[in-house]
């Protein structure tokens, strides 16, 4: 099976079943509760959409990870991400950053 890799933000590297990107790297459906490592290495993946050292509106996280999947949910994938320490946020949730 072919595979999709990428360095996360802890700089190393991963590798996604390709089956799960299309050929630009957006990812294309999200995987069942069953596969939680794919869906975690795809969290991992789209963290890396976000520069180091900004500060993000809310609506502005929603941009980035719109553009980068096509299956229209970014709320899971916001929730996810803060769930995970991935993305860190201000209490009242206006402003968010790329977990270091």
């Amino acid at each position: 099976m072919p595979l999709f890799e990428f360095t996360n933000l802890d700089g190393e590297k991963e590798a996604i079943p390709s089956q799960w990107l299309d050929k630009n790297g957006v990812v294309l459906a999200w995987p069942s509760r069953k596969q939680r490592k794919v869906q975690l290495q795809l969290l991992r993946y789209l963290a890396t959409k976000f520069l180091p050292n900004r500060t993000y509106r809310e609506v502005e996280v929603n941009i980035v990870l719109k553009n980068w999947h096509a299956f229209d949910d970014h709320a899971l994938l916001r929730r996810e991400m803060f769930d995970l320490g991935l993305l860190d946020r201000e209490l009242d949730g206006s402003q968010y950053r790329r977990a270091v």
